[in-house]
């Protein structure tokens, strides 16, 4: 049995109500107990109504002065709708912020068009991201089957998860920024999608807010002038359904309504055998959405969309390593060993776990986003308003075993205001130039709660061995209880202008940024002693420029060289009654690449090389301050002195012929800390980590696909796909970074390489789609990385075994 100075929990900083228990079992949350849905969606319903009034007007008046300066008799060309399509074999990108060829763009993207999407049956971030090279990703099942963390080129969020930061990637729905949610990174449901760009690099000018690793850039299809109907359904492993509808209906000429809903449920992939518990990983997704496309006059588009997303989910869909983690240790001694509990260890167990708390998560998401452009002779006016409000509700299994010994429970609210102007020229100019501000405002609110339960031993099953977890303390006691808000206030300028010479093409650009980061713990308790509240803020300015050099070798082909900036904010660290700040991230991005088609266009390439350089890379970690006193309790944002990623990229899609369609893409990265002596990880443990891999940070990523599309009598067809997705094996998280030099084991630290088969075929008509798929064909054992690793059981992992499925469409107009 452990001493009560000695036990410490690292909270996920977020926020619910206390816990109430009765016996040895937890009841299930109040949430749980009423009909919530019904009265959530009314509220969701009427206040949505509310800010799409009230967008309509902010984006409207923000326009109206300058509109009437200008007057209304001058000649105005149509606007332009993201739905104008290029010929069959081109890609039209959006990547600054204009309807531009992918081979035009000096930027390094991969692009995934509708039909693309949907014959790969992309349904989230982690399908479309497979396929874009120096691109990877870890599901660490934290906050749901869907959360994911994102790196790109190396850069990502370097924490734990337990405090709010600013974003590393950028991630843009319909221009609207959805980086700030309360479950960390929303992962939007993939249907009725025209376009997804994956752009690798820094795109502060353009895109700012946190983009300094790069930018997802997803454009939703556009109500038009055709009717259109559209339902769907799936139905796949782990008794999975999906059901979908989608509707295109003009409402009158000049007035046109978009809208989907869908429906998805399963019993998830991973059991529980513990009837005390919730019985898997199972969930029932709700997802609606909605636009409206306006045009009053001949030159002003108004474009305004609603989405909700309600995600009810049972416990996670990981199971136990075996291997604990150094937090883990730290707190029960470096001699405590996993506990098997019944279901055993990964691989050879990948389907159960023995937990016997009634776990679940909860995300809903509201996002209303409007647009108004105004388009003038030669130049246009845009502007972009958007609110998000977002929630996650999580109770957990702290401690990953049968016992009733700690649970977790989290409440996090997410609000997301901006407004975005842009004045920009159009049509084919010898002068092309962007100029714009941004005001934007989050606001996270979490609770965190873990608590002791009923058991404070745990008795072996086969040997009687009883083993001592805690203290001799109550049900119900607070172990580590807090509150935090974290708000960040940002203005943001912006300018970028493009030259355009005979073959010459040259842009210098930049975003000044001012960013006032607050944070604030208030009702905190550690080992149920009251902790005084505090609070802190920073402020921070900065001017990131991108310069770039464009020729053009002929209209099919032609090579770049970029220098951009990219810019991470600073922010405040409050333990133990300490406010300290950390200082902004920073990385320079030097870039050449060449793009071009060949054959008639029939062969796109695009070939792109870079070396990424960073100042004062931000890593979060926890620890106790004194090793003897629990409300010394650490969350330290550490700022490693240097850091450095160069590889290269490569992508190439092709025509072999008129039923054959090939893509292939490479990337190569090498990362280090240029200088990072003295990095401290979980438990206190300090270590030199200069010379070392970043975490994250795959040093091969090989995605290749195989289309075929052949036409039958009369207006049918088949198509079949064939997918391999390769990524090499790159250290998971700090602790897998220093493994060696720890004595941790490589497993699971390190995650493995690993190369994913996929088949999917298809029967297509005029009216409608048959379809069948297999994901992972061969079976291979692999995960993606580690994250929440506290528990007794061991680090958690998530599995992918093979999964099956088959799809229906039935289409209605055209």
């Amino acid at each position: 049995m452990i001493a009560i100075s000695n036990v410490r929990l690292n909270a996920h900083s977020a926020c619910p109500d206390s816990l109430s228990r009765k016996g040895n079992k937890a009841p299930r949350h109040p949430e749980v107990m009423v009909a919530r849905r019904p009265v959530v969606w009314g509220e969701q319903i009427m206040r949505a109504t509310y800010r799409a009034v009230l967008m309509v007007a902010t984006s409207v008046a923000a326009l109206a002065p300058i509109t009437a300066a200008f007057g209304q008799d001058q000649a105005m060309a149509p606007a332009a709708t993201s739905n104008e399509a290029a010929s069959s074999d081109e890609i039209v990108v959006t990547a600054q912020r204009r309807e531009q060829n992918l081979r035009d763009v000096p930027i390094s993207i991969s692009a995934f068009s509708a039909e693309t999407l949907e014959k790969a049956n992309v349904s989230e971030a982690k399908d479309y991201l497979a396929f874009a090279p120096n691109v990877s990703f870890s599901e660490d099942g934290e906050t749901g089957n869907r959360s994911i963390n994102i790196s790109i080129r190396g850069v990502s969020n370097l924490d734990l998860g337990e405090a709010s930061t600013q974003q590393s990637i950028g991630y843009y729905l319909d221009e609207l920024s959805v980086g700030s949610t309360a479950n960390g990174t929303y992962n939007p449901p993939m249907l009725d999608i025209e376009r997804v760009e994956v752009l690798r690099g820094p795109q502060g000018t353009f895109f700012g807010r946190n983009a300094s690793g790069g930018a997802l850039n997803i454009t939703t299809k556009k109500p038009d002038e055709n009717l259109y109907a559209e339902a769907g359904a799936e139905y796949s492993s782990f008794d999975s359904y999906q059901l979908h509808g989608i509707i295109n209906l003009p409402i009158t000429e000049g007035l046109y309504f978009r809208g989907l809903g869908s429906w998805d449920k399963s019993d998830g992939l991973v059991e529980n055998i513990n009837p005390n518990g919730t019985k898997n990983s199972g969930y029932e997704y709700w997802n609606f959405r909605g636009a409206l496309r306006a045009l009053p006059t001949d030159n002003v588009t108004i474009d305004l969309s609603a989405a909700y997303t309600d995600e009810d989910e049972g416990l996670d869909a990981t199971v136990p390593s075996g291997v604990l983690d150094l937090d883990t240790k730290s707190i029960f001694g470096p001699d405590f060993q996993a506990i098997p509990d019944g279901v055993g260890f990964y691989p050879e167990n990948q389907r159960r776990v023995n937990h016997n708390a009634p776990e679940y998560n909860r995300n809903s998401f509201l996002l209303l986003n409007g647009r108004v452009s105004v388009d003038f002779d030669g130049f246009a006016l845009r502007s972009v308003t958007g609110y998000i409000d977002s929630k996650n509700r999580r109770f957990f299994d702290q401690d990953n075993i049968s016992a009733d010994a700690i649970n977790r429970q989290n409440r996090n609210d997410g609000e997301s205001f901006s407004q975005e102007l842009r004045l920009q020229s159009t049509g084919d100019r010898k002068l092309d130039w962007v100029v714009g501000g941004l005001y934007a405002n989050d606001r996270i609110r979490q609770f965190n709660s873990i608590r002791a339960g009923a058991d404070t031993t745990y008795t072996d099953p086969v040997t009687g061995e009883v083993i001592g977890l805690l203290p001799p303390i109550p049900e119900g006691f607070r172990i580590n209880e807090n509150n935090k808000i974290f708000k960040t206030e940002s203005l943001a300028a912006f300018a970028d202008l493009t030259l355009n010479l005979d073959r010459v093409h040259l842009t210098v650009g930049g975003r000044y940024t001012h960013d006032k980061i607050t944070n604030s713990a208030f009702d905190v308790f550690a080992f149920e002693s009251p902790v005084p509240d505090i609070a802190g803020s920073a402020s921070f300015d900065d001017f990131s420029p991108r310069a770039v050099v464009r020729y053009e070798f002929d209209e099919n082909d032609n090579i770049y060289a970029t220098v951009s900036k990219g810019y991470k904010a600073g922010g405040v660290d409050i333990n133990s009654g300490i406010v300290s700040k950390f200082k902004p991230e920073t990385l320079w991005n030097y870039e050449v690449g060449i793009k071009g088609s060949a054959l008639d266009h029939s062969l796109q390439y695009s070939l792109s090389a870079f070396y990424l350089k960073w100042s004062n890379l931000q890593v979060q970690t926890n620890y106790l301050l004194d090793p003897s006193d629990i409300s010394s309790a650490v969350e330290l944002t550490q700022n490693a002195a240097e850091a450095s990623n160069k590889g290269f990229e490569f992508e190439l899609q092709a025509r072999l012929s008129p039923e054959f369609r090939a893509q292939v893409a490479f990337g190569y990265l090498d990362s280090k800390f240029d200088s990072f002596p003295d990095a401290v990880l979980a438990g206190g443990n300090r270590v030199d980590l200069t010379g070392k891999r970043l975490p994250k940070t795959p040093e091969f990523t090989v995605s290749t696909a195989l289309d075929y599309e052949h036409d039958l009598d009369g207006d049918l067809s088949v198509y079949g796909r064939a997918e391999l997705n390769f990524r090499s094996s790159a250290p998971g998280d700090l602790e897998g970074v220093a493994a060696s030099e720890l004595g941790l084991p490589r497993f699971p630290y390190v995650p493995p390489a690993y190369a994913v088969v996929n088949l999917r075929l298809g029967l297509t008509g005029n009216r409608f789609e048959l379809g069948a798929y297999v994901e992972n064909l061969t079976e291979t054992d692999y995960y993606t990385g580690t994250q929440d690793n506290f528990g007794l059981s061991g680090i958690r992992l998530r599995p992918h075994p093979r999964v099956w499925g088959i799809t229906g469409k039935v289409k209605f107009g055209s």
